[in-house]
């Protein structure tokens, strides 16, 4: 009863385009006013405020600032003329250009809006000039985008981790190794539908163009080596790392490429700003909202349901990952994981899954909710770049997609594609 009324106010509330943050509060508050009566209303803005106030989410800020600086100085210019530089005399040479440019940006923005608007607003406007169809260059970024929240740093594996009590570190090194498999597999894709669509290739850049653009992106190639490399090494945390991230950003759009001005600066750190209160109001709201879950019993309903069941670990994760695959197809990645997370997590440690495995594949199958229908906001996004219909652009999708699923059945029941290198760095 508490479950529904919960999802149903917030759901209900939602649908009828009421923002996300004040869905959560309202069905927050008709719960406790309905189950805990007794309880003063004074708790609600304690959990609203205590939700966000961990030394962890401070890198979610420091993220933002790094990726909207990155926009601000032009380094997504040099990252572009580097990938061009390396993969653009392949058949379809700018598609690989386009998922070489998302790896890279990833490990700097950790978000896929922010890589897609990045390397989308200049790359699908250069494809189409090349004779690209409209459709395939919009769903090849789309997808490729879904990088941003899987190669470290990632800000929905640090809402995880926080939510989850397990180490940022070892989310962002567990990622690793399925978004390489993502670059890899969307390549190839990539690679046979050049061939039957005859996409045109562009000249071989000879040795000394190679050169060049590599010395000329070299700086910022390097902010991705500098965040592992540092959280690896132990020389810092992974929130530390996003101060380095954004500082080193700083500097070498301000000293190397000289294309930080006062107002670029100015517009990212409001963009930041913005980005980083979207998702901790969201947060501080979930907090009371988890409180309920736990307060009323539902995680453990949950896990004595399945416990009944007698279905083994295999058969429950495909029920999650079906069960996330269609809420993320109409919540907010952040939003499901705030809520998904306090509701299944006692669940899957008595089944002795990994928490590290499971906030791979928790992350990966609702970034999939991004590029589907009917809400997949970077459907539109980059359909607008594009100028394509939204309907075009998901039909374009699809091999895409089974792309991204094949690398979410890997995770999910193979634990060494997610938990190898986390334990290969720690020795654990």
């Amino acid at each position: 009863m508490t479950l529904a009324v919960l999802l149903g106010t917030m759901l209900g509330l939602a649908m009828l385009g009421v923002p996300l943050v004040f869905a959560l509060l309202a069905a927050s508050l008709a719960s406790l006013l309905l189950f805990r009566p007794g309880v003063p209303l004074e708790v609600v803005p304690q959990f609203f405020v205590g939700g966000m106030d961990n030394f962890a989410l401070l890198a979610i800020a420091l993220f933002f600032l790094a990726g909207e600086l990155m926009g601000a100085a032009g380094v997504t210019m040099r990252i572009l003329g580097f990938a061009r530089a390396m993969v653009g005399h392949i058949r379809g040479g700018l598609a690989q250009v386009g998922i070489v440019a998302s790896f890279v940006m990833a490990g700097i923005s950790g978000s896929a809006v922010a890589d897609a608007a990045a390397v989308g607003s200049v790359l699908i406007r250069s494809m189409r000039q090349a004779g690209y169809p409209a459709p395939f260059a919009a769903a090849l970024i789309e997808t490729a985008s879904i990088l941003g929240p899987i190669i470290p740093p990632s800000i929905p594996m640090i809402v995880y981790a926080v939510l989850a009590g397990v180490s940022v570190g070892s989310m962002f090194l567990a990622g690793i190794v399925p978004g390489v498999l993502i670059a890899l597999g969307l390549g190839l894709v990539a690679h046979r539908r050049a061939g039957r669509l005859a996409l045109p290739r562009e000249p071989r850049a000879d040795a000394a163009t190679r050169l060049g653009e590599t010395a000329r992106a070299s700086a910022a190639l390097l902010a991705p080596v500098i965040i592992v490399g540092g959280i690896r090494g132990g020389a810092f945390t992974a929130t530390e790392a996003g101060g380095i991230a954004a500082l080193y950003v700083m500097l070498i759009g301000t000293l190397v490429y000289r294309g930080l001005t006062p107002a670029g600066f100015w517009h990212a750190l409001v963009q930041a700003a913005r980005g980083t209160a979207s998702v901790l109001v969201i947060l501080g709201a979930s907090s009371i909202f988890a409180w309920i879950i736990a307060d009323q019993g539902v995680s453990r309903a949950f896990a004595a349901a399945i416990a009944a069941l007698e279905a083994p670990a295999a058969a429950v994760l495909l029920l999650l990952n079906l069960l996330f695959f269609a809420i993320g197809m109409f919540l907010d990645p952040i939003a499901a994981l705030i809520i998904l997370v306090p509701i299944f997590l006692p669940m899957v440690q008595a089944l002795g899954i990994d928490l590290v495995q499971f906030g791979v594949m928790t992350v990966l199958n609702l970034m999939i909710g991004l590029c589907t229908p009917p809400v997949g906001y970077l459907i539109y996004l980059t359909a607008t770049m594009a100028e394509a219909p939204p309907g075009a652009v998901i039909r374009a999708s699809l091999p895409f997609l089974a792309v991204l699923v094949a690398v979410l059945l890997l995770v999910t029941y193979v634990p060494a594609v997610t938990l190898w290198l986390p334990a290969a760095v720690t020795g654990r």
